[in-house]
């Protein structure tokens, strides 16, 4: 029996599962679309997925575990190393991207990041309000700007929009 297999039938074995059964697991650590879990027993396993395929420049959709929270495994193949993450108990982040479209929820942050090839939400939202802070209004008694106080009000408009929209 070669190496790998024997250590497949000694978890097995010691842990008492079924390559077709859920694997509970705590993550250790994360690697863009991969982690580091350990095991129950203790032993750690590294390249586990965390979606079904890797597949980073054109369709993705991802949930990022947080780093010591408890995820649930299953192997596509049998073998560890088709292990992926299937459930995951506390998020860090979720994103989906495709070709140049990005969505992004972002826990650490706190913020949305909502962006196209030429495009982001974040900046276009704050564009918008310095623009019209800017805004030169025409009356019948020539130009006029936007009162000092409704400057003001659109500056914390934006200040609290860059809180929860990412302008990167």
């Amino acid at each position: 029996m070669d190496k790998p297999a024997a250590i497949k039938r000694a978890l097995i074995e010691a842990l008492g599962f079924n390559e077709n059964l859920a694997i509970t697991a705590e993550v250790i650590s994360i690697q863009n679309t991969t982690c580091t879990v350990k095991l129950v027993s203790g032993m750690v396993l590294d390249d586990v997925r965390l979606c079904a395929t890797i597949n980073e420049n054109e369709d993705l959709f991802i949930t990022v575990p947080k780093v010591g929270s408890e995820v649930i495994l299953m192997s596509q193949t049998g073998e560890l190393s088709g292990l992926i993450v299937i459930k995951v108990d506390a998020v860090e982040s979720m994103s989906y991207k495709k070709g140049g479209f990005e969505f992004i929820v972002d826990g650490t942050t706190g913020k949305v990041t909502l962006k196209n090839e030429t495009s982001n939400l974040g900046a276009l939202v704050s564009s918008l309000l310095t623009e019209i802070q800017n805004a030169i209004i025409l009356t019948p008694s020539g130009p006029g700007k936007i009162a000092p106080t409704t400057i003001a009000k659109l500056i914390q408009l934006d200040t609290k929009f860059k809180t929860l929209l990412n302008s990167n």
